[in-house]
């Protein structure tokens, strides 16, 4: 009797690992976490005789894959996608949707929704000789400090144009959404006073205002019609300085403004696209076990696996009543790797040469 229970309970437990390898399995092809989405893509296309759906859903396929590649590519090296053809983008995506048909006054209106096959994308990449990154979005606060060298004053709010433009001119690409600080007195003061030395400035004090560790300080020069752009820019415990210059150009003009404003703020992209860049030629093995009968961590840790673009693949690697083994390669370092673990709330063991998930 004691022997059958013994072999009732193996059996139950079998039957478990069974379904859990195979749910395992099947999940890791869950599309949802294997794809870059790029959506709110408008196409309009005259409604003629010669009208082609398929030209226009080229069109679309094309336009998203510009955006997407703004997201995920450093702007000096987004001129090696320039050419790319649509049969290599159409080899990329995974599945499309079409939503809002209208017909208005003889066009087709239409906005898509664009699913790009994660690893496929990011291979193709690779083979560019492209570092891409993980298109995450930011809040920073940002203070964007005009300085008219030929008055000799310091504006941060009035009479500061890129203040009053700088929100209006989001690009749908933009992974940055800046936060402007209020209206303060006493920071204009503060500036006015230290005109002569603002690069040098220890800006930690206006900062801690707005309970923020990570900022940009955009100090913009104007004399002239030339303007010197230069940044200070804090994310992750790390400060980079950035210098820009541009010549014969006049601000009070609309355009003019728009255009620079998005060259500084493509330098700021391309700042925090470095720091989440994936670089594929970098292949970590790392082996981690987790209890068998804890199917609420399976699933979390399996999920994190599936969803982080830093794992370029993972299995099971075997399996008993006690433990499931996983084997991942990871694109990084292990400190990389138990941060990004660390952030989803998953505790895990590093003592042993199996790491276990508590």
């Amino acid at each position: 009797m004691y022997l059958k229970k013994i072999i009732f309970s193996l059996k139950k437990t079998y039957i478990f690992f069974f379904a859990t390898v195979l749910f395992f399995n099947f999940t890791t092809l869950n599309t949802k976490s294997s794809i870059f989405k790029v959506d709110d893509i408008e196409i309009s296309e005259p409604f003629e005789l010669n009208f082609e759906k398929d030209s226009v859903i080229d069109k679309a396929f094309i336009k998203a894959f510009a955006q997407l590649s703004k997201m995920v590519v450093l702007s000096n090296q987004s001129k090696k996608l320039k050419n790319t053809k649509i049969s290599e983008i159409k080899n990329l995506i995974d599945s499309f949707n079409i939503k809002n048909e209208k017909f208005i006054q003889n066009s087709y209106i239409a906005n898509f929704e664009v699913n790009f096959n994660k690893q496929n994308t990011l291979l193709f990449f690779e083979k560019k000789n492209i570092f891409p990154s993980i298109p995450r979005k930011k809040n920073i606060l940002i203070f964007p400090i005009f300085i008219d060298l030929d008055l000799q004053t310091v504006n941060l709010f009035n009479q500061n144009p890129f203040f009053n433009e700088w929100i209006l001119k989001k690009k749908n690409y933009h992974l940055l959404n800046y936060i402007l600080p209020n209206e303060d007195i006493d920071v204009i003061s503060v500036l006015n006073k230290n005109i002569d030395n603002l690069e040098d400035y220890n800006y930690e004090n206006i900062v801690k205002k707005y309970n923020s560790d990570e900022y940009i300080i955009s100090l913009i020069y104007k004399e002239k019609e030339n303007i010197k752009i230069f940044s200070k820019i804090k994310i992750n415990n790390n400060t980079k300085i950035h210098s820009y210059t541009l010549e014969s150009i006049d601000i009070s003009k609309l355009d003019n403004l728009d255009d620079l404003i998005n060259k500084i703020k493509n330098i700021y992209e391309d700042n925090w696209k470095l720091n989440n860049q994936i670089n594929r030629s970098v292949k970590l093995a790392i082996n981690v076990s987790i209890m068998s009968d804890d199917y609420k961590k399976n699933m979390e840790f399996e999920s994190f696996l599936r969803s982080n673009e830093l794992i370029a693949e993972f299995f099971i690697k075997d399996f008993d009543n006690k433990k499931v083994n996983y084997k991942i390669i990871f694109n990084g370092s292990p400190k990389q790797f138990l941060k990004i673990i660390s952030e989803k709330g998953i505790n895990i063991n590093t003592s042993k040469q199996i790491w276990e998930i508590n």
